[in-house]
């Protein structure tokens, strides 16, 4: 299957993908992929971004994601970044960018910045990874300054970008249907019944232990609308009543949930909870907001 865009392996859970738009990135996959299904695995990733990718990276952890699960996928994407060679294009075309509009000739920069003029054009061009002592003097010599600014999008601790208008929710889990403890600890992550509930990509989820009756857990959504397949099989060991476990994947569908923080203050009891506008545990999923989302997000 011919796709435009180029995708390949540089290590067992490691692609490097080329866009049809040339946007570069690196995507770090949740496990190893065998040599012998590697290429099927960058034909799935490429039709992918072919339908998917239109210079946004956000679809990336969106249907790109949801697109490897639904297609069986042996890892998913844990984390995905600018590829290295597309981020020393960008510095070297911001370079350019500044010193055209101060009207300074590369020749004059280069003398100031006290490096070759040659290899000036090779940083402006992308193809020469420049120290930061290099950069601090050519932005001097700029009259700039090297900082450290966050992304417009903000980052989950997987590398994750998070949308803007993402949402806390409160969720009930019981030890009597699930184990949700030891799955966390195996695994670090769990597939919730979504439901009706219209949770969304990078929308953050508390989680109410009914038998503790407190709030011990804040996950984040990593993928949504997931049907049930081969992932979720892992899970069924920490089922209490294996009957409940609705495989039929016309009615169910799952979000992912990953661990993000365990609270340990013993400070979100329901007792505490209460006294900051807490009613009573959700029968469902309860989104958060005002004091009490106040109070809890200090906890963790």
């Amino acid at each position: 299957m011919e796709t435009r865009t180029k995708c390949k392996f540089v290590s067992l859970d490691k692609v490097t993908v080329e866009t049809s738009q040339g946007d570069r990135f690196t995507l770090g996959l949740s496990g190893v992929i065998p040599f012998e299904m590697q290429e099927q695995h960058c034909q799935i990733i490429a039709a992918l971004f072919d339908k998917y990718y239109q210079g946004d990276p956000s679809v990336i952890m969106g249907p790109i994601l949801r697109g490897m699960y639904q297609c069986n996928c042996w890892a998913s994407i844990f984390w995905y970044g600018p590829d290295r060679e597309n981020e020393r294009e960008r510095i070297g075309a911001k370079i350019k960018s500044l010193r055209m509009e101060r009207r300074m000739d590369a020749r004059d920069v280069a003398q100031l910045a006290d490096i070759d003029a040659s290899n000036l054009s090779r940083i402006e061009k992308g193809k020469y990874s420049a120290g930061l002592d290099i950069l601090c003097r050519i932005a001097a010599a700029m009259d700039c300054h090297l900082d450290i600014v966050p992304n417009s999008n903000r980052v989950n601790m997987a590398g994750h970008i998070i949308p803007e208008n993402h949402k806390k929710w409160l969720i009930t889990a019981k030890r009597s249907t699930f184990r949700l403890a030891e799955c966390l600890e195996k695994y670090g992550e769990y597939h919730w019944q979504q439901s009706r509930y219209n949770v969304s990509l990078g929308d953050t989820i508390y989680i109410y232990v009914s038998e503790d009756r407190e709030i011990k857990y804040r996950m984040t959504v990593e993928a949504i609308n997931v049907r049930y397949d081969q992932w979720m099989v892992k899970e069924e060991e920490f089922w209490v009543d294996k009957e409940r476990i609705n495989q039929d994947e016309s009615e169910v569908k799952y979000a992912l949930l990953r661990l993000e923080a365990t609270s340990k203050s013993g400070k979100l009891t329901e007792e505490n909870l209460t006294k900051h506008g807490f009613l009573r545990a959700p029968q469902g999923t309860k989104e958060l907001d005002g004091e009490l989302l106040i109070y809890i997000e200090r906890r963790f």
